[in-house]
């Protein structure tokens, strides 16, 4: 017998089809892709069969990360401008509800209520106070202070307060 190893062929005289005797078992081959490939690719297959079908897929129920003009126009007539759109988007994202029903939410009613103080009441704080009410970010404060001590760029708004002192101010007491 030859090394090389031969399929015996059995011919069936009733059929006259040829059949094998020893099927060879074809294994699947793994695959080589990782996870994120495969859904590419499998995405990329359903949207040529979609477009050949004419389907055209529904958007993503999902927002978008911003507000439309016409959401921003809404908010700006209930009140909620500046920082306050972005707590709005919060609230839509984690919550997933409609705008109106943010605006109507009692949870977010009270949180927008305590950012709201919290901006009046860092609004209404003088900046640097020290002891004698004064605010450090003053021409005032800086007026009392010595020269060198001034930081750079108020310097020449206190050169001339003190000038406008001087001049309004007599030297002695009785002028």
């Amino acid at each position: 017998m030859d090394t090389n190893e031969e399929e015996e062929v059995i011919i069936d005289p009733i059929n006259d089809e040829v059949e094998e005797e020893a099927e060879e078992v074809v294994e699947p081959k793994k695959s080589t892709e990782n996870l994120e490939a495969k859904r590419a690719r499998l995405e990329g297959q359903l949207a040529r069969v979609n477009r050949d079908l004419g389907i055209v897929p529904e958007k993503n129920s999902s927002r978008s990360d911003g507000l439309d003009y016409g959401e921003k126009a809404f908010l700006v007539a209930n009140g909620i401008i500046g920082e306050e759109t972005k707590l709005v988007q919060e609230a839509i994202k984690r919550t997933g509800e409609s705008l109106e029903q943010i605006l109507e939410n009692p949870y977010f009613q009270a949180k927008l209520k305590e950012t709201r103080d919290l901006a009046m009441t860092a609004q209404a704080t003088p900046k640097g106070a020290r002891s004698n009410s004064v605010p450090t970010d003053s021409v005032e404060y800086w007026a009392t202070q010595p020269i060198e001590d001034v930081p750079q760029n108020i310097r020449i708004k206190v050169v001339n307060h003190k000038l406008k002192q001087g001049v309004s101010n007599g030297q002695f007491y009785n002028s």
